[in-house]
């Protein structure tokens, strides 16, 4: 017998609820736990076995996991379905656990593969993110919501080192977590749509829409790639039919909110032409220069305060929960850029995370509290407006090729975090750090001429809609 097409509101409501305490707790336990690599560092090192640059090859080779793996997870979900995709990448996240737990701490390879497959859950993240969807009256608040779990991931380090102080050691601590990872793996399998989209009715076609091999238009696809991201904004497409100022049928425009707002000012382009924009370009090599030094960061920080006095770890510990407590201020990137502008927005990220590497400047242990905050706050806010921007200067008709191909790109550079870790070891940390501060204001014209535009385009329409009133 067929399923029921309609449920009743209060069906509904369990259901949305359900799959998305599943996708909260989910990206919270698996999406970006390499990010408190510096508790698991901290306790390699205690029992010792590898060098400081070998224990920076671990950590790079998750961080590039979670870059690529995203884009990796996207193409695969394309041709797979969300399910199979998010409890294949849990899959390879219950290997990393298992690694990570197992393996001597003298294993580099077994250690490095452990990061690798942990870096992947960031894919699992990716599938999931969709869910907020099925929250049209509160989009905003849920995409915020799951975005501050990203950060809140980064928590798993310190607790299996937590664990692992009291008594359980790495083994227990790490194989708690995968036990973990199993459960959720379980619930994924039980609840997670095969499809693309978490509505009833999508899931209600499923059978019948895999027996006809059918696929999404690129639409479509582009269209659900806006909450593809834990990072991205939300933004909507509207796609309207009816007589238009050019009178021509069918037209469309991305709008942020409402349908009384203009089309996103390069969304007239064409996908190459989009990626070919002097916005596009200069958008990339923001996002890839403000992003390889914030992995360098994550990278050095705890031998950093180690050099610093940080003896017991304090400080080290300080950072991760820094780190997941930005979690809270997710929401605020978005409303600075809905207020002032991506480009203002890029420009106060940008000065926050430079700002921190001048404070690496100081050997003050108490004054990394506010570098490692003001860290923690510009970080979240260069990936969120990354997303952002996509959405807002491009649309959506190309979405997917914009955000993947700057994730591949930013993946590939961000592997300069390593020979930038080893140059501070054997050279001069100071350098680096100092290299890293002006490498970044160096964006800080860029986000002042994006501003700069906006402002412009938004005068221009103001005359324009006085003109028409008139």
């Amino acid at each position: 017998q067929p399923r029921p097409t309609v449920m009743d509101q209060k069906a509904r409501d369990t259901r949305r609820n359900r799959l998305y305490g599943l996708a909260f707790t989910l990206t919270c336990f698996v999406a970006g736990t390499v990010y408190g690599w510096p508790a698991l560092r901290r306790d390699l090192i205690k029992e010792g076995g590898l060098t400081e640059k070998q224990l920076g090859a671990v950590f790079t080779c998750g961080a590039w996991s979670v870059q690529g793996g995203r884009f990796a997870a996207g193409l695969i979900r394309d041709a797979l379905g969300t399910k199979r995709t998010a409890c294949g990448c849990l899959l390879c996240v219950l290997l990393g656990a298992v690694l990570v737990a197992t393996v001597a701490s003298d294993n580099f390879a077994g250690l490095a593969f452990g990061m690798l497959f942990l870096g992947l859950g960031s894919g699992a993240q990716l599938c999931i993110q969709p869910v907020t969807g099925l929250f049209p009256e509160n989009a905003s608040a849920a995409m915020a919501t799951l975005s501050g779990a990203f950060q809140i991931s980064g928590l798993v380090f310190l607790v299996c080192s937590g664990i692992a102080r009291a008594g359980a050691d790495r083994l227990g601590a790490y194989l708690a977590f995968a036990a973990c990872v199993c459960v959720l793996l379980a619930l994924s399998w039980v609840y997670l749509p095969y499809g693309f989209k978490f509505t009833i009715d999508d899931e209600d076609r499923r059978t019948s829409d895999e027996s006809k091999g059918a696929t999404r238009t690129v639409d479509e696809k582009d269209e659900e790639a806006a909450v593809s991201d834990p990072a991205a904004v939300v933004l909507k497409e509207v796609s309207k039919e009816g007589e238009g100022n050019d009178g021509k049928k069918g037209a469309s425009s991305a709008v942020a909110v409402g349908d009384d707002k203009p089309p996103p000012p390069l969304s007239h382009l064409t996908r190459r032409g989009q990626l070919l924009s002097d916005e596009y370009v200069a958008l990339l090599a923001w996002f890839s220069v403000c992003v390889t030094p914030a992995q360098y960061y994550v990278l050095s920080i705890g031998w950093q305060l180690e050099r610093k006095g940080d003896d017991n770890g304090d400080y080290t510990r300080a950072f991760v929960v820094l780190y997941a407590a930005s979690a809270a201020l997710a929401p605020i990137g978005g409303a600075v850029a809905d207020k002032y502008g991506v480009g203002f927005a890029q420009g106060l990220a940008t000065a926050l995370t430079g700002s921190s590497f001048v404070v690496l400047l100081s050997d003050s242990l108490p004054a990394q509290i506010a570098g490692m905050t003001l860290y923690s706050i510009g970080r979240l806010f260069v990936f969120a407006l990354f997303f952002s921007n996509i959405g807002r200067r491009f649309g959506f008709a190309h979405y997917g090729t914009l955000v993947g191909f700057g994730m591949l790109t930013s993946a590939v550079l961000s592997m300069l975090q390593y020979p930038m870790f080893t140059l501070a070891i054997d050279e001069s940390v100071d350098w680096v750090n100092a290299a890293c501060a002006v490498a970044i204001a160096g964006c800080l014209p860029y986000t002042a001429w994006l501003s700069r535009r906006e402002r412009g385009e938004k005068r221009q329409l103001a005359g324009k809609t006085v003109n028409e009133d008139a």
